[in-house]
């Protein structure tokens, strides 16, 4: 083994913690994470160690692989596996800082929303979210990568979680036409008029195979929330959680605007609402929805990169 392997390994081996020792430096022990009444500083304390030791753990497996690989670069593959685990530590101290900035917003305690079963109905209404059965829309948006197209397909298909019966919406992303990402989610419509979302199946494919269902979530499962995907009366500097399972699911919303005009292929609407979404999962990607009484969101616009996905056609 080469010198320059030896030293990058050794580096490795001293940069990650022993076992049972913290990830960060400072960081709390596990018995004092929990932070008295503040819950929700403790949770995402708690989130950030272990997606440091994920990091660790992602590491060390890549450099299990490179050894297994007779043929591969094992210096240049440590290297590259070391500044991977550098980006992901230093992601998870972004993912705190939003975090504790969804805190700040929402709340100390915990996130256990009341849900009455009884009070829920499949049948969303909702001017500023209509789930009409055998309704689709499409948008569309070219990327660098190339035409993204998305189909968004309410379904006849009814299903009950943690009690409540919702409206299941079929989701299928395309990339010049090939499927990307398939996804059902469910929703169902409060008696004040308020729209809940209750969870997602995601598939993600690569190469015409399954690859993960990375942010698939079902409340009622492994502490997973329901969240208000659109409330019935939007209010400026609302701010509310739209989902929420740790390190998978913790979009947050943000009513921005209302009364805004707006122009797609379709037309210009005006009287929309615009809805600022952002997630401490992913810090960089944040998003502003244009939603369209009685039709639901026209226009979704990347706050960093510009890009626009439009609404194009309604079937």
């Amino acid at each position: 083994m080469k010198t320059s392997t030896l030293l990058i390994l050794g580096a490795a081996a001293l940069a990650a913690p022993a076992f049972g020792q913290s990830a960060a430096p400072g960081a709390a022990a596990p018995a004092a994470l929990r932070d008295g009444p503040r819950p929700c500083e403790a949770a995402a304390r708690a989130a950030r160690e272990a997606t440091l030791r994920q990091a660790d753990v992602a590491f060390w497996l890549e450099l299990a692989a490179c050894f297994n690989d007779s043929a591969g670069d094992l210096a240049g593959s440590a290297k590259e596996a070391l500044e991977e685990r550098a980006q992901a530590r230093a992601l998870a101290g972004e993912q705190y800082q939003g975090r504790l900035e969804a805190c700040a917003a929402l709340g100390h305690g915990t996130y256990e929303p009341q849900v009455d079963p009884g009070e829920f109905s499949p049948h969303v209404t909702n001017p500023w979210f209509p789930l009409v059965p055998g309704r689709t829309l499409v948008y569309e948006q070219r990327t660098a990568e190339g035409l993204e197209r998305v189909e968004v397909t309410v379904l006849h298909q009814v299903v009950e979680i943690a009690g409540v019966r919702c409206r299941s919406v079929r989701e299928v992303e395309t990339l010049d036409g090939v499927v990307f990402e398939d996804t059902v989610n469910w929703y169902a419509q409060h008696l004040s008029g308020d729209v809940w979302y209750f969870g997602e199946v995601a598939q993600h494919f690569e190469d015409g195979f399954l690859e993960s269902l990375e942010g698939s979530w079902r409340a009622g499962v492994n502490g997973a929330q329901p969240g208000i995907m659109m409330p019935a009366a939007p209010a400026i500097g609302a701010v509310y959680r739209q989902e929420y399972l740790i390190n998978v699911a913790e979009d947050i919303v943000m009513v921005s605007g209302l009364d805004e005009t707006v122009t797609v292929p379709l037309g210009t609407a005006t009287g929309c609402a615009r809805i600022s979404e952002w997630s401490p999962l992913e810090p960089k990607d944040n998003a502003d929805k244009y939603v369209d009484p009685g039709v639901g969101i026209i226009l979704e616009v990347n706050t960093r990169t510009g890009e626009r996905l439009e609404l194009v056609e309604i079937r």
